[in-house]
């Protein structure tokens, strides 16, 4: 399936949209980084970092995409690395989302607003980098039409061998 002039379109829009919000990521950072130089407090000096770090994560995603939706293309074996830390996160976020929920439960936390804040954080960016890392092992990069009904009922590899074989075509026709 060969790329429409609306394909185009839709991608250069992202393309703007992403590049905008990679400029707002940027000025963010530059805000928390201010703010971690000017305060003395070490505990607003962290809270600083902890969204400017989110900011540049935030950078990070925006820039895949963009790599992504210009053509980098990414398969099932570029995942594999991200599959051998999703076995050790599992592992260690067990221990991390007991520890959290423990201290959740001590009433000087609770009492605590702005630390209890802090803790169910923690604890939910634990749950999301869990999430975030089996969707991103299970989930193909590449386009799928709502309509094509073979990607229903087959295997990402048959997908994926099925779109190297159509971008491999689309190159050799390109190049005749």
């Amino acid at each position: 399936m060969g790329e429409t002039e609306r394909d185009k379109e839709q991608k250069a829009e992202a393309l703007e949209i992403i590049r905008e919000q990679l400029g707002i990521e940027g000025e963010l950072v530059g805000l928390y980084e201010e703010s971690e130089r000017e305060t003395e407090n070490k505990a607003m000096k962290r809270i600083m970092q902890m969204f400017r770090l989110d900011s540049q994560r935030h950078i990070n995603i925006l820039q895949a995409a963009i790599e992504i939706i210009e053509g980098e293309d990414v398969f099932i074996e570029d995942r594999i690395p991200l599959n051998e830390t999703l076995k050790k996160h599992l592992a260690l976020e067990a221990e991390a989302l007991k520890k959290a929920n423990n201290l959740l439960k001590k009433q000087w936390i609770d009492e605590t607003k702005g630390l209890k804040n802090l803790i169910e954080m923690w604890r939910d960016d634990e749950k999301r980098h869990h999430n975030a890392l089996k969707k991103m092992i299970n989930k193909p990069y590449f386009r799928l039409a709502a309509n094509d009904m073979i990607g229903i009922f087959r295997d990402e590899a048959f997908l994926e061998d099925r779109y190297r074989k159509s971008k491999e075509y689309r190159a050799r026709r390109d190049e005749a």
